[in-house]
């Protein structure tokens, strides 16, 4: 059995997240942790002791904000981190408010049966039109504006990017225009062989180059790169399924944006034979899922 690696992007409940190490922790994993540096000051050491077998790593704390590029800057921090501490077979990205849904020992099977497969979604098989314009035009302040609307400057900002994004609709700017490639779009959640992480590293200068001022193209370049590359050819079940997810979340965009899961979701959740993870949860929504997931993942 190969090893693997959790990627693990957080930035509130650490209560929750040592008790997600605590499931993870297993001789054939490492884990590698980003903690958003908007949240302040967490208790390094009090996460460290619910890891006893796995290698904890944590990466170099950066201010993420929403749809900016700095979700892609993260993203790679953490694989490129993974790629500096050893070989892996698999790389699986979630964030603090996602479980696993299997115990280590169903997880590694499934994945060595399934070796050489990459677990990556999109949307569709091709990508819609009306998302082109995230890398077609430039949003100069995105990364630093988010979702936040609380304040005058950004406000200000905000508004710039959106009559900068209409001027540049009326002159038909488009950036990628000399870009060969061909587009997707997906969730950014996955897993990832450790070959294609490293071909995604060695195309750290395109993403940088066309998503920098993009706006949401964490749910891009990822995609983008695989669907380029020979490793395209191995997403399972051709990253579009109906019924399930070929990246194995269970992540429900029918009843919220995502949904957040309670206790009477349980049966439902763990009767889901393709998902290995689920997002999300929500201690102060309902602790008691969270308690029952992890009770039945250690058994």
């Amino acid at each position: 059995m190969g090893k693997h690696a959790y990627l693990i992007m957080a930035h509130n409940h650490f209560e929750t997240l040592g008790k997600i190490l605590s499931v993870l922790d297993d001789e054939r994993n490492d884990l590698f942790v980003h903690v958003d540096k908007k949240a302040g000051d967490f208790d390094r050491v009090i996460l460290e002791q619910n890891v006893k077998k796995s290698g904890l790593i944590f990466v170099e704390r950066i201010d993420v904000v929403w749809g900016g590029f700095s979700q892609i800057e993260c993203e790679m921090n953490l694989i490129k981190a993974v790629l500096r501490n050893g070989e892996y077979d698999y790389l699986h990205l979630i964030s603090g408010a996602d479980l696993p849904l299997k115990n280590q020992n169903d997880i590694h099977d499934f994945f060595d049966k399934n070796k050489g497969t990459e677990f990556v979604e999109y949307d569709k098989s091709q990508i819609e039109e009306k998302y082109m314009d995230r890398v077609r035009h430039a949003y100069r302040f995105q990364n630093v504006y988010g979702r936040n609307r609380k304040n005058p400057l950004m406000i200000v900002l905000f508004l710039f990017d959106k009559v900068s994004d209409r001027l540049q609709t009326l002159f038909k700017v488009n950036r990628v225009k000399n870009e060969n490639v061909i587009w997707q779009k997906g969730p950014n959640w996955f897993s990832i062989t450790g070959e294609f992480a490293r071909y995604l590293v060695s195309h750290e200068d395109f993403i940088n180059r066309v998503f920098k001022y993009s706006v949401s193209g964490d749910e891009m370049f990822l995609q983008t790169v695989l669907v380029n590359s020979e490793y395209g050819k191995n997403v399972y079940k051709s990253g579009v399924d109906a019924a399930d997810s070929p990246a194995l979340r269970k992540i429900d965009w029918n009843r919220g944006a995502p949904y957040t899961f309670t206790y009477e979701d349980y049966d439902e959740l763990i009767s889901d034979d393709n998902a290995m993870f689920a997002r999300k949860f929500n201690p102060d929504t309902d602790n008691r899922i969270i308690e029952a997931i992890l009770e039945y993942v250690r058994m």
